[in-house]
């Protein structure tokens, strides 16, 4: 292109506007040489644009090349990367699901993390870069089949560069509103990066294994620390009186020892004790006082009683004993609707115990099952032949005399005209199926008595194995170990990649039709097709008209142009008139 040919910069505008005008009033007699364009010095091709003649639209098509079949191929390819991308993460995921976190030959979490992460950003690294040829099209799309203006071109290319603030903020959404949707698409591609890595979490699993371990060998017959006397069982130890009132205090077993660890389960039997309780019956006369509920006066509320049938300075553990309890309080009238109330003959009795110890962390679980098995033997006198108690007979009675006696007493209180006297000398008073309130009405609120009584001596047996009942023994246990292992939700990855991966190929199936009926030129925003389509000779007449202090004529800044043909085969913005001179 030779400098020679343009014109003369130093003119006037005024002399600019009438040699432009005296062109286009000549119709372009010599459309050789327009504007210092010299198109007879580039070879001649068929046009396979878009022809406007006013609003009726043409397309005249080209054969279709190997630039078209690849420049539609990069898109594709980076489509199918993307969903690569996406199995890729979900195989992954995938193979180190259910595996330990950080242990070998596992994956260490930092590492399953950044694994994640990186699948998730190459994933919308490759579909944005999939729309940003959809972009493309859409520019081209929107700028052939409408006049525009420079300032609407402008804002339309700044879309196509995905600028966040032309795209919102701007006109952009009236002049090409899929434009606009498919940029912002692209901008909301990172969400997936989000929300993917998130389908790997962890979580606590419980492995069981069986393995030798040694316990207590849980015989009574070997607990020389449980009770009193010689030949005859005189009572109980103050080893045992301990443990049985540790016991009931605290309401539960007492901590046992580790015997295989932390994290382990160990069964044993223990033969022991039981009460057998008759619930209902009649008590002995005045067992529960002689207050009246319904006569309020004077007299002695009792809430809880239990007596012995014979002296207790027997020492007797096969005696039976009445209890009676009742839910009530100090203040007429109470509420009635809760607790128990009732009666019951409790005899002890053999039973053998199947306990099952579970600690978890050094917490400790312990369930049971019991099943009574014989009366109590006589422990204070020779039986009918002469003979002693038994060893086992003397330890198991200890046990029994050391738990009934935590049952035994009176919970009362005696109201005279003048005074209230409290009468608490039983350890029931602290027992956890009792409910003592702490309001203005002192009221006593009875639990399952029954199972109470029972779960007492259940408890006391059970805490025996913190003793030396006869050494050790082999076992089999059940071990716990606890790790946090890797777990896989597919639907929380699929769900964002499979909404991405939909949007992404509607978007490239409709880029792709415009690119065929719209660019088959293939054109693009480089540098080489922008200088293509800009250097012409109404943008340069434009350019001239329009640039710095020389504007004269306010109508230029209401021009508009659109892409199109320029004649000669050339493909460029033209104002309206210049498409009609060249239709």
């Amino acid at each position: 292109m030779r400098s020679e040919e343009y014109l003369d910069a130093s003119p006037s505008m005024h002399n600019l506007r009438a040699e432009e005008t005296s062109r286009e009033k000549g119709q372009l007699e010599s459309s050789l040489m327009t504007d210092g364009y010299d198109s007879s010095s580039r070879p001649s091709r068929s046009n396979p644009v878009r022809k406007r003649t006013g609003d009726t639209l043409t397309l005249v098509r080209a054969n279709t090349t190997w630039s078209h079949l690849k420049s539609i191929l990069k898109p594709v390819a980076y489509l199918i990367i993307g969903a690569a991308l996406a199995m890729g993460h979900h195989l992954f995921n995938n193979w180190i699901d259910g595996k330990s976190v950080g242990s070998s030959p596992s994956v260490p979490q930092v590492w399953a993390t950044r694994i994640g992460t990186a699948f998730a950003i190459a994933f919308h690294t490759v579909l944005a870069a999939c729309l940003g040829f959809v972009i493309c099209q859409l520019l081209w799309f929107t700028t052939r089949r409408n006049f525009l203006s420079i300032e609407d071109i402008n804002t339309l290319y700044l879309v196509e560069r995905r600028d966040i603030v032309s795209t919102i903020l701007s006109n952009a959404l009236l002049l090409s509103p899929l434009l606009v949707a498919v940029t912002l698409v692209s901008f909301l591609l990172p969400v997936a990066s989000v929300f993917t890595p998130a389908s790997l979490g962890v979580s606590n699993a419980i492995h069981y294994t069986e393995g030798p371990c040694v316990i207590s060998a849980g015989n009574l017959m070997q607990a020389s620390v449980l009770h009193e006397g010689g030949i005859l069982l005189s009572g109980y130890t103050p080893v045992m009186q301990k443990l049985a009132e540790t016991t009931f205090y605290g309401g539960t077993i007492t901590p046992l020892p580790d015997y295989c660890g932390q994290n382990c389960t160990y069964n044993l039997n223990i033969d022991s004790f039981t009460f057998a309780c008759q619930t209902s019956v009649t008590l002995p006369d005045g067992q529960m006082g002689t207050f009246d509920p319904n006569h309020p006066g004077p007299g002695v509320q009792t809430f809880w009683n239990a007596t012995l049938t014979g002296s207790e300075a027997d020492h007797d553990p096969t005696m039976s004993f009445y209890v009676g309890w009742a839910t009530g309080a100090t203040v007429v009238p109470y509420d009635s609707s809760i607790g128990s109330s009732g009666s019951a003959y409790c005899t002890p009795v053999q039973a053998r115990y199947g306990f099952q110890v579970t600690k978890v962390n050094g917490v400790q679980t312990v369930s049971y099952t019991m099943t009574p098995t014989d009366p109590m033997l006589i422990t204070t006198t020779h039986d009918e032949n002469g003979k002693q108690p038994s060893p086992k007979a003397m330890r198991v009675g200890a046990v029994a005399l050391a738990t009934r006696d935590l049952l035994l007493g009176a919970l009362s209180v005696k109201t005279t005209p003048v005074d209230i006297v409290w009468s608490f000398n039983s350890s029931v008073r602290v027992a956890a199926f009792l409910n003592m309130t702490t309001g203005d009405i002192r009221q006593f609120i009875w639990g399952d008595a029954i199972k109470g009584i029972e779960e007492t001596a259940a408890n006391v047996t059970a805490s025996l194995l913190n003793l030396d009942l006869g050494g050790l023994q082999n076992s089999t246990c059940s071990y716990t170990q606890a790790e946090l292992i890797y777990n896989y939700h597919p639907l929380n990855l699929w769900a964002p990649y499979g909404i991405a991966l939909f949007v992404v190929s509607l978007a490239l199936i409709f880029g792709v039709l415009v690119f065929l009926r719209f660019n088959p030129d293939n054109l693009t925003t480089s540098f080489t097709d922008t200088v293509g389509i800009t250097r012409n000779r109404d943008l340069d007449a434009f350019a001239r008209w329009h640039g710095g202090e020389t504007q004269t004529d306010p109508a230029l800044d209401s021009a508009k142009f659109r892409l199109g043909d320029m004649g000669q085969g050339r493909i460029g913005y033209g104002a309206p008139e210049e498409f009609k001179l060249q239709s």
